[in-house]
């Protein structure tokens, strides 16, 4: 099991060392740690977690279900719903009675349409709004309320949360959760545990609270448990990484989202060229968003970009060269560049920032159809540029 160290807080020469504060003392409850996250959800990892999910702002505490109410639920403007259960714990049946609840919960709004959904929200919400759009719009102006009405709706046809289990000191093998996983087929969901570590400045008193997201062994940065269609559960490993088992909510969501502009073919064309990087070359691929959802195709040490796969279909560069010249060669980044230009009958773009020099064809983004109609060549290209990368990084 991962250890964490305390924090130190350096003020001029001088350094500090936190103070781990326990919660339930005084009062440091579950109540005081929902509050801060109530008012301050950008302090929880979920962009980190699933991307699409991004964004999401506090809509209601305590929406009550037929199971019970939920400790906070949140929303972004694609429509995307994250639950949040908070659990102090202090023996493994506590927190498995969690997991069940949070799953049960997730159930129970499942089975509701927008304007149920959108209704019990506003009861818990207590406030003036009278919509969910109307909230939403306060943060995203340009939100459009006949498609966040339609995306909602999709994501609760679909059963597409974000749930997280929000406690202090989790420590659970996911195995010990199985048995309380099963009979959720009907949603296809990500589910998370988020540790809220509290210290405070002897000095002054003052407190830092440290939001994580689990690690379960020394060999893992974090660990989700996620559940397919098909009811099986998964526990993400590196290694499942780079052989993808099954799709993340926001890997679902940009696939879909690229079938919608370039056709199905092209959307399934491009799983299975990630899918042949990632058995071959040892390749990930990492959503990532911005005003857009996009799939980056990298490295396996996450340094390489080699490609950027915007929802819309357009393929950006991100840094190829920065990060060669990093490495001690910008021409490996260049050369990577030019020759992919060669062989979609392109141009290489530097006019402007080397961050973002590029391949274009008259000026325009070229689109994934076309790559793909040259994936062999590409993914050639891509594994000599891998093999020369290598060659430095050993010499070094």
């Amino acid at each position: 099991m991962k250890q964490h160290t305390t924090p130190l807080a350096i003020q001029g020469e001088n350094s500090i060392r936190l103070e781990k504060v326990p919660l339930l003392e005084g009062s440091y409850d579950e109540n005081w740690i929902q509050t801060i996250c109530f008012e301050n959800p950008n302090i929880l990892p979920i962009e980190e977690i699933e991307p699409s999910f991004a964004g999401s702002v506090t809509i209601c505490r305590e929406l009550n279900t037929e199971s019970g109410s939920c400790d906070l639920l949140f929303l972004n403007e694609e429509g995307f719903i994250t639950i949040a259960e908070f659990k102090l714990w202090r023996n493994p049946e506590a927190r498995r009675k969690a997991v069940g609840q949070i799953l049960d919960y997730a159930k129970d709004i499942a089975k509701w349409d927008y304007q149920k959904f959108e209704s019990e929200c506003l009861r818990s919400r207590k406030t003036k709004e009278v919509s969910l759009y109307e909230i939403l719009r306060g943060y995203s102006p340009d939100i459009i309320e006949d498609e966040f009405v339609d995306r909602v709706q999709t994501n609760l046809n679909r059963g597409r949360f974000l749930l997280l289990i929000i406690g202090d000191g989790i420590r659970e093998n996911m195995e010990d959760l199985i048995a309380y996983i099963q009979g959720y087929g009907g949603l296809s969901f990500t589910l998370s545990l988020i540790e809220i570590p509290i210290f405070k400045n002897p000095h002054n008193n003052e407190l830092i609270v440290t939001p994580r997201v689990l690690a379960k062994t020394k060999e893992l940065e974090r660990t989700f448990i996620r559940i397919k269609d098909s009811d099986k559960l998964e526990e993400l490993t590196d290694k499942d990484w780079v052989i993808p088992k099954s799709k993340t909510i926001s890997e679902k969501d940009f696939y879909e989202r690229l079938a919608t502009a370039r056709g199905i073919e092209a959307a399934s064309e491009l799983e299975v060229f990630v899918n042949d990087l990632s058995n071959e070359y040892g390749l990930i691929s990492k959503i990532g968003r911005g005003k857009r959802i996009s799939l980056n195709i990298k490295s396996l040490n996450d340094t390489y970009n080699f490609a950027s796969v915007q929802e819309n279909g357009e393929v950006w560069f991100y840094g190829i060269v920065t990060k060669t010249e990093q490495l001690g060669n910008r021409q490996i980044g260049i050369d990577y560049l030019k020759e992919l230009a060669k062989i979609v009958k392109g141009q290489f773009d530097d006019s402007y920032k080397q961050w973002n020099w590029c391949v274009k064809r008259n000026g325009q983004y070229i689109m994934i159809d076309e790559y793909l109609a040259v994936r062999d060549k590409w993914k050639k290209l891509i594994g000599h540029t891998l093999d020369n990368i290598q060659k430095i990084e050993n010499d070094q």
